[in-house]
């Protein structure tokens, strides 16, 4: 892929991503306080708890995905059309095998009525969780699929199809609480809504034709073996990315039942303008940073996704910590936040979407030891911080131990610089001092809007800050 061809992708990718998320933060802003007129609290715990575990359930993805995309490029680059058809073959086939045994395990453990027990659920959540577990799972395994995509470069495709998803869900759910329907149906339109965009993908571009099915035919168990070995330290980031995200959820759940732990779905919800949406780019360093094939080309790549993070992430940050109070007192009215809270949500998000840039990048160049290293740490450090922090310093708290346990990646950012031929400073820092004039007049205009306090200012304000953005995004773009 040719440097204009990634800089396009990096584009659309974005464009696609913020769309989507639009859809979700519409969702979110909207069905939110009908679900809890609907629901109740408890109601809207159990959706929350069952959307967590949409996110949560990539724990039992065991590094496939990831390890996949590395492969198919690899395989790309070499051009052994062998290759590429046994890699996904044999990742389908390995993460079919885990999710079909998570699958069993969660209905016998909805059978004996342990969910509703640990997680303080109404009656019903041993249901609710069994059935989302099965639908996540075929979910999961459609995003497995669809990596022949990525890994050519194409990952705006997929971020087209879930937005497509995410736009459908909306009205979907909506006439589901105008009909008030239970918690349980709302979660399979949801999911529904979201898998059918990528089986059409798969169809359409013929994923699963006869060469992954002869591999299927051909594949032994030390195939699948081998698969989950080679996707260990894969399987170690992702493991500590939920750990430190939605999987706090369950741990709130379980401290305080589920009206905490939905006010917290809120929060996480939010730090994703900047930790999912702002660091999106940083997906295309998979496949982009494989496909370099010199150490300059590779730093070129990185320096582009970098750029493409940084802007959306600072202005992001700036964004959520002045208005951020604003939209909860909307969102939750009942829930006493701290004055503080813009600001922890800020520096978590913050923190997740560096880890993401540094995980992505040190996967696509083969420091993937090091990064699984420094998010195994980083997952202890969060854990601890959940049942010795809550209690104390209460949410607010939580996100701020969160954020401040991102340090551990900081090994794995320096290998990486040296791996690209550069200083820390010069990869990690010097890209950032660009957009600080502009991020500091859009602050200006968010810490005025944040004063006043009114739905009025804040519009103008984050207009300002698009616009500011967009100047920004265009000159990266003509620099190019």
């Amino acid at each position: 892929m040719s440097e204009k061809a990634h800089r396009r992708e990096l584009f659309q990718n974005q464009l696609w991503q913020g769309l989507n998320f639009a859809a979700k933060a519409g969702f979110l802003a909207v069905l939110t306080p009908w679900m809890l007129r609907v629901w109740g609290e408890e109601g809207f715990g159990m959706f929350a708890l069952a959307s967590s575990l949409l996110v949560s359930m990539a724990v039992i993805d065991g590094g496939v995905r990831s390890l996949t995309r590395i492969k198919l490029a690899e395989a790309l680059v070499s051009g052994v059309e062998r290759d590429f058809h046994r890699h996904l073959g044999r990742g389908i086939a390995a993460f079919g095998l885990v999710a079909g045994t998570v699958t069993a395990g969660a209905a016998a453990l909805a059978a004996g009525g342990v969910w509703e027990r640990f997680l303080h659920l109404p009656a019903g959540g041993n249901l609710l969780i069994a059935v989302t577990v099965v639908l996540v799972s075929l979910l999961m395994t459609s995003f497995l699929a669809l990596e022949p995509l990525a890994a050519r470069g194409r990952l705006s495709l997929l971020k087209a199809a879930n937005t497509a998803g995410a736009v459908a869900a909306f009205p979907a759910v909506a006439l589901c609480l105008w009909l008030r329907a239970p918690v349980l149906a709302a979660v399979c339109v949801y999911l529904a809504c979201l898998l059918t965009p990528n089986l059409w993908l798969i169809v359409r571009h013929r994923l699963l034709g006869p060469g992954v099915r002869r591999e299927w035919r051909e594949l032994s168990w030390k195939d699948v073996a081998e698969t989950f070995r080679a996707g260990g330290w894969f399987y170690s980031t992702t493991v500590a990315w939920i750990v430190k995200s939605h999987a706090l959820t369950f741990v709130v759940s379980a401290a305080s039942g589920p009206a905490a732990a939905g006010a917290f779905y809120v929060l996480l919800r939010i730090t994703e303008i900047i930790g999912t949406f702002g660091s999106t780019s940083s997906d295309t360093a998979l496949a982009s940073l494989s496909h370099a094939r010199t150490k300059a080309e590779r730093a070129e790549r990185f320096r582009s996704t970098y750029r493409y993070a940084a802007l959306f992430c600072l202005y992001g940050a700036a964004g959520v910590g002045f208005l951020g109070p604003l939209a909860l007192r909307l969102w939750l009215p009942q829930q006493p936040f701290p004055p503080g809270i813009g600001w922890a949500m800020a520096a978590y998000g913050l923190a997740t979407a560096l880890g993401r840039v540094a995980v992505n990048a040190c996967m696509g160049t083969g420091r993937i030891r090091a990064a699984g290293l420094g998010t195994i740490a980083e997952a202890l450090l969060v854990t601890a911080a959940g049942f010795a922090v809550v209690p104390r310093w209460g949410l607010e708290g939580l996100l701020w131990a969160a954020a401040l346990a991102g340090g551990c990646l900081l090994p794995a950012a320096r290998g990486l610089s040296r791996d690209l031929g550069q200083s820390f400073a010069a990869a990690w820092i010097a890209p950032l001092k660009r957009l600080l004039p502009l991020l500091a007049a859009g602050s200006a205009a968010l810490a005025l809007a944040a004063a006043q306090g009114g739905l009025l200012p804040a519009g103008a304000a984050c207009a300002a800050v698009g616009a500011c953005a967009a100047v920004e995004l265009r000159r990266l773009h003509r620099q190019a």
